[in-house]
């Protein structure tokens, strides 16, 4: 009777399984042949903004009133900052800072509590628990900082990735007629396709031109949110062809093709780099496996040899 225990349980958890990869594909499935029977399309950064709505929601609805930046001291330049990091890193909420607080204040309680009913199971000392519990504290205050610093370098390289094709959509609206801020919103749908983070930053330009504000000045807000050299001088070259009365498709032509061969320059570079960045895993994993593949064989026939001597 025992011995068919393991059995069932190992029928009951494929069962559970399978159940739950069932329930999963006809869910997939049931959203698929909705999404193809919709006249329009529904974008990604509409989705992502309904997703991000609805948690914005739900978490932070009781906690409104307690999780207010003021009462954390985050005002002022303190706040523009904080908010110009979250959209950088991809952040466009507009409870982003709410979050942020919220998932800081949760590390800093959470992470050092855990460390400390872990040391204590393990049954370490006071001085060493200490440490262990400060240095928990370090990381769960320095974490979301380092996390946010990644995240604005993962962003910067998909925009570096994406700005070409966007100035490639760009041109071809500009031969086609369109004013510029017709482009901005025509190419908007594709580019979101590409990069979602890069498509709200044009919705945000958008945005921004439809409520007064300057096209100049919206192009300048909009290089620095994405924090790239190749956005300012974008925006310096749209900026002088709007203020000298220029043709923008000649200049955006230019600026593509550039824009194009350093693509092209950093993929040969990223390239060029694989031989040196292989030495070390070869030296240090491939090589001591062939090395010793090649030798056991010979260190055992020798072994057999003084062995039948001796």
């Amino acid at each position: 009777m025992f011995e068919l225990v393991p059995l069932l349980i190992t029928i009951l958890a494929f069962g559970c399984v399978a159940i739950l990869v069932f329930i999963m594909g006809r869910y997939m499935a049931s959203e698929a042949s909705m999404q193809r029977r919709l006249p329009i399309p529904v974008s990604t950064s509409q989705s992502g903004g309904a997703s991000e709505g609805a948690i914005s929601n739900v978490f932070l609805g009781s906690l409104a009133g307690k999780l207010d930046e003021k009462r954390f001291g985050i005002e002022g330049p303190l706040r523009t900052k904080l908010r110009r990091d979250l959209t950088r890193a991809g952040y466009f909420s507009d409870q982003a800072i709410q979050f942020y607080i919220m998932i800081r204040l949760g590390l800093v309680v959470v992470i050092p509590l855990i460390t400390y009913f872990v040391t204590q199971i393990v049954g370490m000392g006071f001085a060493l628990t200490l440490a262990i519990v400060a240095g928990s504290a370090l990381i769960a205050v320095l974490g979301p900082d380092a996390y946010i610093a990644r995240r604005q370098r993962a962003r910067q390289r998909e925009y570096r990735l994406v700005f070409p094709d966007l100035l490639d959509m760009l041109v071809v609206c500009a031969d086609a007629g369109l004013a510029l801020d017709a482009a901005f919103a025509r190419i908007q749908p594709e580019v979101s396709k590409e990069s979602h983070a890069l498509g709200m930053n044009l919705s945000l330009l958008g945005a921004e031109t439809r409520a007064g504000r300057s096209t100049t000045d919206a192009l300048g807000a909009f290089a620095e949110r994405l924090n790239l050299d190749e956005a300012r001088a974008f925006t310096i070259l749209l900026r002088q062809s709007l203020e000298l009365g220029t043709d923008v498709g000649d200049a955006l032509r230019v600026f593509s093709d550039e824009m194009r061969k350093k693509r092209l320059l950093r993929a040969e570079e990223t390239a060029n780099k694989l031989p040196v960045k292989m030495v070390m895993p070869l030296g240090g994993l491939i090589f001591p496996v062939i090395l010793m593949v090649v030798l056991v064989p010979v260190i055992i026939r020798l072994l057999a040899v003084v062995q039948t001597i001796h």
